[in-house]
């Protein structure tokens, strides 16, 4: 196997983990091959920064003096570098652990959108995720019970968000103690545990509830 090879293997192993863990905990569109191959490099280096970081930590607390310490890099470091050191292989298995915390503070990232809020709030961007308006509404925090509008079909639904998803042709929503209205009138047709509705892109009109209204 050529020094290319084992050089991606070893930056890529911690990454693809690291990328799987959040591809399943973030809201975002479809990444690309490309944009997951990026992802995952990066968040490879990134479990290894980690690494080196903890390795700092502990030569640090373990000197007497802060002047006498000696600091030792990873030999990951060097074999990237050259490819003529040895590769140490603790510390890819090290990595591959460091690569579950690095995801998780990834996702908590782009989850909580605090690069985006500290652009707002240095008046660099209004843009406010990389989720669709779709995803960005009903993610809110004050969002609970809705009304979702059907006037296709003449059809409101009321009821509590359980969960929802959507792709370049449909919008799904599953709701909780919901109770179905006549669109026209707003009378009450019948009332159910749960319900999942999917249409066409833009044909939900979805409406918060204010709490006061529910009590």
């Amino acid at each position: 196997m050529d020094q290319l090879a084992v050089t991606l293997i070893v930056i890529f192993l911690p990454g693809l983990i690291a990328a799987t863990i959040s591809d399943k905990l973030t809201v975002h569109s479809k990444w690309s091959s490309f944009k997951f191959s990026l992802y995952a490099f990066l968040l490879g280096i990134s479990s290894y920064a980690l690494l080196q970081i903890g390795l700092y930590a502990k030569i640090g607390f373990s000197a007497f003096h802060f002047d006498g310490i000696s600091w030792r890099h990873l030999d990951v470091w060097r074999y990237l570098l050259d490819g003529k050191s040895e590769m140490v292989v603790s510390e890819i298995v090290l990595a591959v652990a460091f690569s579950i915390p690095v995801a998780l503070l990834a996702s908590w990232t782009v989850n909580f959108k605090l690069f985006n809020k500290l652009g707002q709030k240095l008046r660099v961007t209004t843009k406010y995720g990389d989720e669709n308006l779709f995803s960005y509404y009903l993610n809110a925090e004050e969002i609970d019970w809705i009304y979702v509008r059907d006037k296709t079909n003449g059809l409101t639904y009321q009821g509590r968000v359980v969960s929802h998803s959507e792709n370049e042709l449909i919008q799904e929503v599953v709701l909780a103690e919901v109770s179905v209205y006549r669109y026209d009138d707003s009378a009450l047709l019948y009332s159910i545990p749960t319900i999942y509705l999917t249409r066409g892109m833009g044909e939900f009109v979805i409406e918060a509830i204010p709490p006061e209204i529910m009590g």
